[in-house]
């Protein structure tokens, strides 16, 4: 009786043979692909990256290209018998070591000494050390001269997933290139197109919980979908793929962010609890919300068009939903969750506490009243001005929700004084009615002082009309100001401009190549600090080279002058 074959990994079954089937690597591909092509190929290659994401593959294929039978070629035929050796790992040329378990000077002396003997029946012989880093100080240093001067037979490829290990002498001596983490979508892709291969069907979106899981790593993602297709008997479903992974439903994850957005701390307790239940690491909870508030928060405040939404691995009806949550979210709010998740998750590293860890923070989030509110502060002042305390403290015991700067002071009272205290108010000297800038530019500069991070898009909109009753503006598409257009965003300058200059007109902004009957856009600020910082150094230049050192010095060595650096413009 035949014994059935073993079943073949999808990692190892579908992976690349050529540069062109390597996924997300486009540009080392393309890179290693061209040296080959132009006699320009490299000794000494380090590829780094994550877990997964192709380094050994890369150096295979690489060593394949130049010793195929038809090559050197960056398109190895992968059929004669050296590629077939390669493939199989047994290719007496091609020598793959662990440099996890060969990390003494003594393991790369005995390499070193091997180098001197020719291949055996290649052009080259290759020496791929997988965990490079791993190498003790001494085997590096071991390392050094060979990889200065190898013999013009010798290759030498090393894999890492810690670059910053690698001693900088041995970094100068070889060509790194670095890996990039899958997206979700790739690993998506590509897991949809081996399923077809395979003659399996999957539910629409269920394989997106196993793209998020390999966190980038397609070797990952493919060892969950065997295993997926394993426990689903060859059917994939969304909650068995949602089933086998550490993470929580996106829905979870949702609803945990809206109740923390809330401030509903019955809410976050019953969502944390349903997660519990459904057996998800906590930590990888966390790093979920956490992530899903960063992009809530650009969003708010820089606008959709900030980031490529693509990227999210969200469809529409969630980036619609995320969309929802931050409009829904103080300023900053989302900013200040996301600090918390960040804390959050570093208190729960090696601690057996994780759900008390998060559930502590969280309520902490949501039952801490925070710094007091100017505008309730100010409440209370005119109202004790009116000679209506009870106003004034009413405005003080109420719940104060954002971080304007105030100060209370009580007055003294001796235990024996009957009248209830009355509360002092002192507050900035901007109390004063605002004042209307002068120029556009001092407007900028203010509004810098409050909004640092909005104040280059002001920089880089072109001004045609400013005065009390129109600021007129116009906007390049491509330009950092672009967002302006946003009605969203022109309405929060409003009433910021209103807030902070009693500004009380319209606000017009367009797009410059829009048509509009302007006048042709005049130069931005940003435009004119580039070009007088430009003018400066083109002035410093030119009284460096006329000064009286420099033309005694050309005239006593007979030089001129190559080149003037300007290290620093103030």
């Amino acid at each position: 009786m035949t014994k059935p074959s073993p079943h073949q990994p999808l990692a190892r079954k579908y992976r690349p043979q050529t540069f062109d089937q390597l996924v997300g690597q486009d540009t080392t591909a393309r890179a290693l692909a061209n040296a080959i092509q132009m006699g320009r190929t490299p000794q000494a290659v380090i590829f780094s990256g994550v877990r997964g994401v192709g380094k050994t593959t890369t150096a295979r294929l690489y060593a394949k290209a130049l010793n195929c039978e038809a090559g050197p070629t960056p398109s190895p035929c992968g059929k004669c018998e050296s590629c077939r050796a390669i493939t199989s790992g047994n290719h007496e040329d091609v020598l793959e070591i662990d440099g996890a378990s060969n990390t003494s000077v003594d393991d790369i002396r005995l390499l070193r000494d091997s180098i001197g003997y020719v291949p055996q029946r290649s052009p080259y012989k290759v020496y791929l050390i997988d965990e490079v880093h791993m190498l003790s100080q001494s085997a590096f240093n071991a390392l050094l001269k060979t990889l200065e001067e190898p013999p013009a037979h010798v290759v030498f490829l090393f894999a890492t997933t810690e670059l910053q290990k690698i001693p900088q002498t041995i970094l100068s001596r070889c060509q790194v290139f670095l890996l990039q983490k899958m997206t979700a979508k790739t690993v998506t892709s590509r897991l949809e197109e081996i399923l077809r291969l395979e003659g399996l069907q999957h539910e629409p979106g269920s394989l997106r919980p196993i793209a998020r899981e390999a966190r980038g790593s397609m070797r990952d993602a493919l060892t969950l979908l065997d295993q997926a297709i394993a426990v689903g008997n060859g059917k994939l479903t969304t909650a068995l793929c949602e089933s086998i992974t550490a993470q929580a439903p996106h829905e979870l994850v949702t609803a945990l962010l809206c109740a923390l957005v809330a401030k509903d701390p019955k809410q976050v307790m019953a969502t944390v609890e349903r997660i519990e239940q459904t057996g998800t690491d906590l930590v990888t909870v966390v790093e979920d919300v956490a992530q899903l508030t960063r992009h809530a928060f650009v969003i708010r405040d820089l606008g959709r068009n900030a980031m490529d939404l693509a990227q999210l691995d969200l469809d529409s009806n969630e980036i619609q939903e995320l969309e929802g949550i931050a409009k829904s979210a103080a300023p900053f709010d989302l900013n200040r969750i996301f600090r918390m998740l960040v804390r959050c998750r570093q208190d729960m590293d090696g601690s057996p506490l994780d759900r008390w860890i998060l559930e502590n923070n969280s309520l902490e989030w949501c039952l801490d009243p925070g710094l007091p509110d100017l505008q309730q502060y100010r409440s209370a002042l005119n109202a004790t001005a009116s000679g209506t305390p009870a106003t004034a403290s009413s405005a003080l015991a109420s719940p104060p929700t954002t971080a304007a700067p105030a100060v209370v002071v009580a007055q003294a009272i001796t235990p024996a004084a009957a009248p209830a205290p009355k509360p002092l108010v002192q507050t900035p000297a901007a109390s004063a009615a605002p004042t209307f800038p002068g120029t556009w530019a001092e407007l900028v500069a203010m509004w810098r002082q409050h909004r640092p991070l909005q104040a280059g898009k002001l920089e880089d909109a072109h001004l045609h009309s400013f005065s009390p009753e129109l600021i007129s503006l116009t906007v390049q598409e491509t330009s950092f100001a672009r967002c302006l257009l946003n009605k969203d965003e022109q309405v929060k300058l409003q009433q910021g401009f209103s807030d902070l200059f009693g500004f009380k007109g319209r606000i017009a902004i367009e797009k410059a190549d829009s048509g509009a009957s302007v006048s042709p856009a005049p130069e931005s600020l940003a435009q004119k600090s580039d070009r007088e910082t430009r003018a400066k150094q083109a002035d410093l230049r030119q009284a460096a080279v006329n000064h009286q050192t420099t033309r005694d010095l050309l005239e006593i060595f007979g030089g001129k002058v190559e080149d003037v650096r300007i290290k620093n413009v103030d």
